[in-house]
């Protein structure tokens, strides 16, 4: 039987190779794009380990019900917008805990 990475495994160990041993011999340019790569599975990682958080906040903002959850969400815009929901505490703790999930997957600490 073989012991397979998972694939944020994988990715991790892409990132720290990127980091550690290549951007150290870069300069310019190719660094400044190595820097991207890094970013952008940094964020990858985080969205892997947050999902269930994220779905979470997302069911909890936006419940199931009829149209896309896209619909949901413009619907949802224009409720807050006229007024509907001002003071609503439930309403304010998954918009709370919908930015906390995102802005933790979309920090990104510098390598």
């Amino acid at each position: 039987m073989r012991d397979d990475p998972s694939g944020a495994a994988l990715i991790e160990a892409a990132r720290r190779a990127l980091t550690e041993e290549v951007l150290p011999g870069l300069a310019g340019r190719p660094r400044y794009v190595a820097l991207m790569v890094a970013n952008a599975l940094g964020i990858a990682l985080r969205e892997i380990d947050q999902a269930g958080a994220a779905t979470h906040a997302r069911e909890r903002l936006l419940p199931p019900g009829p149209g896309s959850e896209d619909e949901r969400g413009a619907a949802l815009v224009g409720a807050i917008r006229a007024g509907r929901h001002d003071g609503d505490g439930a309403l304010h703790g998954a918009l709370t805990e919908t930015a906390t999930v995102s802005a933790g997957i979309w920090k990104a600490p510098l390598p």
